[in-house]
């Protein structure tokens, strides 16, 4: 019996060996594309937004639901997150250029924190304010900024972990036909 066990152990190595390189490479195909990736590969069945309602920086309401048949680029953002900052001035350009409904879901900031935030920075797209957990949990924001394109017919197009690379995003737009403001 004890030959019989040599005589295999080499085969169980391999084969565990087989097992878990199988299991990295799973793991490593279901993780996001990188920040900005234009190559984001359609999924086989397409994952529909969450729908929600948030009030805005301003106290009007805005549902999700109510922007369908519109290109819609949510963006789950903080004052205190700096590459936050530091692609606000590049999600206003593509707010003025693009024919999309951009709207910043801030991370439960206090509101006259934000307020200055969007004073000093300009910023011209509606800030949703409070999201839920059941929102955040949905939409995967363990970390900012956390961008996701919502195509017209309420489908998850694009999702984006960090800093957006601007040539890069600009590209995926270009590559969805998402088109510029006449």
């Amino acid at each position: 019996m004890r030959k019989l066990a040599q005589a295999f152990a080499p085969l169980c190595a391999r084969l565990a060996l087989l097992a878990a390189l199988l299991l990295a490479g799973c793991a490593l195909a279901t993780t996001d594309p990188a920040p900005g990736d234009a190559t984001s590969q359609p999924t086989a069945t397409p994952e529909m937004s969450r729908d929600f309602t948030l009030s805005t920086l301003d106290g009007e309401t805005i549902a999700l639901s109510d922007l369908r048949g519109e290109w819609v680029v949510l963006n789950f953002w903080a004052t205190w997150c700096a590459p936050c900052v530091e692609e606000m001035p590049y999600l206003n350009q593509v707010a003025a250029e693009r024919d999309v409904q951009v709207l910043g879901v801030n991370f439960n900031e206090e509101a006259s924190r934000v307020a200055q935030f969007v004073a000093d920075h300009a910023i011209a797209f509606p800030i949703l304010m409070a999201p839920d957990d059941i929102t955040l949990l949905f939409y995967g924001v363990r970390g900012l900024p956390r961008t996701f394109v919502v195509a017209p017919d309420g489908t998850l197009a694009y999702k984006g972990a960090g800093q957006l690379d601007p040539a890069a995003f600009d590209a995926w737009l270009e590559a969805h036909q998402v088109p510029q403001r006449q």
